[in-house]
């Protein structure tokens, strides 16, 4: 409703400009009659003259009125050729940007209906060439302005890049156009007798795009960009030769083509098939696009060839990383909180006589949680007396980045150290955590604490208050890393069946769950594509509330839609019922880790204490 009356606003304003005659007044005509008095207000007040040019042209360029051509010119006839180009400039991008924002937020939907046609070769170009494309774009007019400006609403771009690269591709048209506009008074019509400077100040507006197109050439036979969506020899990786993995020789000999992984993932559906991608795109392409994948395996669980293209990205990430081809400080807000889970300050191994198994609650449930964490230790440890905690990061951040050998030796150093003391067993409340001992530590037991709850029946009694809470339906979403654990999908709702909830099913659940946003960390270079994630689960949860059994996954949805973890329901069924227990944020989390260390030495003060202090030699 909000965008809808937005829409009839503006489309308001549009209509009454040509109510009142505006198209009349900012005709050739029009500003010719009154070129003089402006140009007179403009000696007078320079700044005020400028801002009210601005305040016209800038919507007139948004909502492509049919006078902005002309104003153009005007700027030129008005303020001369260097200050036109500069308030042109600025106005133009950022009426262009303002077109771009009301494209992506308000008509979304018209913008791919209606030019449909354009959207597909843009996003192939996008794909193909990233901001260059939207430059060449902006030098060559391909497609009029104004579809430009809508069509990129609904790509990936972000807006800070389609706004310096539009001021920078328009810059050159906008000096020639302003220029010949300072010649506007000897203009009588379009089509009049022209003197000699506006013939050549027009005849350069002629020529640019010429010179523009060659200038584009020369750039991409330099970048070696190919020109169309196709490789050298059809079928044939462009240029992957060296980073080939089993997986993506998999893709390629099995992939049908068949668009089944395109239709849930917004990645996928912004740049083709994994074997397309992999087929059509160069090297250099393929490794930054990998970081847009969010990892979650979503494609390998509907793919009717059992192939999984999140293996292959992550092996393009893995081969970006060791080639350095990707900017890591752009992830240096994940990177320092996995590296403070592993120092020495936020650590602690507490492994009790006779301990073989130990509990690992991971990096983000312990911060945000610290009551559930330690409830859960407790009810684990009744179970368990000689059961041991371990506060560390698995490092799943840096294997996920690609950082294949610093995750290496920082896992490799735990599970020794684990394995030297005697464990045998643990028991992860994180699914990250979970599956990344499932992979890397074979000869280990691992289970989830759900699977040990499931048979321990902890304590949960909901409050009075509580009554309309468990009537409410609900809809358990199941983290992504778990896809492949039904036993942990099972376990999971046999412990909401225990609190007598009213537990509903979802689309896209258990082994073809969706991701929750956070996956593969693609919030930190495209959040707009992180978040179609979590649109597309508040959708499918309709009205419903979300539980779920992932403090990651119950941080993020919480933002769309009302969402609850698993384990405050069951150690804290009333407060969490009534909204009271509250999660922590950034920096208070570091504290509560720092305190639930400090409660685990004071518990357990017989036990074997450690804190790890290793980095791998690079």
């Amino acid at each position: 409703m909000k965008k809808l009356l937005l829409i009839i606003l503006i489309a308001g304003l549009i209509a009454a400009s040509f109510r009142f005659g505006l198209a009349d007044y900012f005709s050739l005509e029009g500003i010719k009659h009154s070129q003089g008095r402006i140009q007179a207000f403009y000696h007078e007040n320079p700044a005020l003259a400028i801002a009210v040019f601005t305040g016209i042209y800038i919507p007139s360029v948004a909502f492509n009125l049919p006078w902005a051509l002309v104003l153009g010119l005007a700027a030129g006839a008005f303020f001369g050729t260097f200050t036109g180009t500069v308030v042109v400039s600025f106005a133009s991008s950022i009426g262009a940007l303002l077109a771009c924002i009301i494209s992506r937020y308000l008509l979304a939907d018209w913008v791919k209906k209606k030019f449909k046609d354009k959207l597909d070769r843009v996003n192939q170009g996008f794909a193909r060439e990233g901001a260059f494309y939207l430059f060449a774009l902006r030098l060559i007019p391909l497609f009029p302005f104004f579809a430009v400006n809508m069509v990129m609403g609904v790509t990936a771009i972000r807006l800070t890049t389609f706004y310096w690269v539009s001021q920078l591709g328009m810059l050159p048209a906008t000096v020639v156009f302003v220029n010949a506009g300072s010649q506007i008074s000897k203009i009588d019509s379009l089509s009049g007798i022209l003197s000699g400077k506006l013939m050549i100040s027009l005849a350069l507006v002629g020529i640019l795009p010429l010179v523009a197109k060659r200038f584009i050439s020369l750039l991409r036979k330099k970048k070696s960009v190919t020109s169309q969506f196709d490789s050298p020899i059809a079928g044939v990786p462009f240029g992957l030769s060296d980073d080939l993995s089993p997986v993506t020789a998999d893709i390629l000999e099995k992939c049908t083509n068949c668009g089944a992984c395109q239709v849930q993932c917004a990645f996928l559906t912004r740049y083709g098939t994994p074997k397309e991608i992999l087929t059509t795109l160069d090297p250099a392409k393929q490794h930054i696009l990998s970081f847009e994948c969010s990892l979650c395996g979503l494609c390998r669980a509907v793919c009717p060839e059992n192939i999984d293209p999140g293996e292959a990205f992550l092996h393009l990430r893995r081969v970006a990383v060791a080639n350095e081809q990707v900017d890591l400080s752009t992830y240096s807000t994940i990177l320092g909180y996995e590296k403070k889970g592993t120092s020495k300050l936020f650590s602690c191994y507490a492994l009790p006589q006779n301990c073989d198994t130990i509990f690992f609650p991971g990096c983000t449930l312990s911060g945000t949680r610290p009551k559930t964490t330690w409830a859960l230790f407790e009810t684990l440890r009744a179970q368990t007396p000689n059961l041991g905690i371990v506060l560390d990061c698995c490092t799943k951040p840096s294997h996920d980045l690609g950082r294949e050998h610093y995750f290496q030796r920082m896992f490799e150093e735990m599970l020794n150290f684990l394995q030297a003391r005697g464990i045998k067993r643990i028991w992860l409340a994180c699914p990250n955590c979970y599956k990344v001992f499932t992979t890397y530590a074979p000869n280990m037991s691992v289970e989830s604490v759900y699977e040990v709850l499931a048979y321990s029946n902890p304590p949960c009694t909901f409050s009075d208050e509580s009554t309309s809470f468990k009537a409410a339906p609900m809809v358990v979403h199941d983290p992504c890393p778990l896809r492949d654990q039904p036993q942990v999908h099972e376990s999971v709702r046999a412990l909401l069946a225990g609190m007598d909830l009213s537990i509903e099913k979802m689309a896209f659940e258990k082994k073809k769950t969706l991701c929750c946003g956070e996956g593969g960390t693609v919030g930190f270079i495209d959040p707009e594509l992180a978040r179609t994630w979590i649109e597309k689960r508040k959708k499918t949860a309709g009205n419903r509330s979300i539980v779920t059994y992932c403090a990651g996954c119950a941080g993020f949805l919480n933002r769309a839609a009302p969402t609850v973890h698993l384990l405050d329901l069951l150690f804290f069924p009333g407060q969490a019922a009534s909204g009271h227990l509250r999660t922590a944020k950034a920096p208070l989390t570091y504290f509560h880790r720092l305190a639930l260390k400090r409660k685990i030495k004071k518990t357990l003060p017989k036990a074997f204490f450690r804190e790890r202090n290793y980095r791998p030699i690079q």
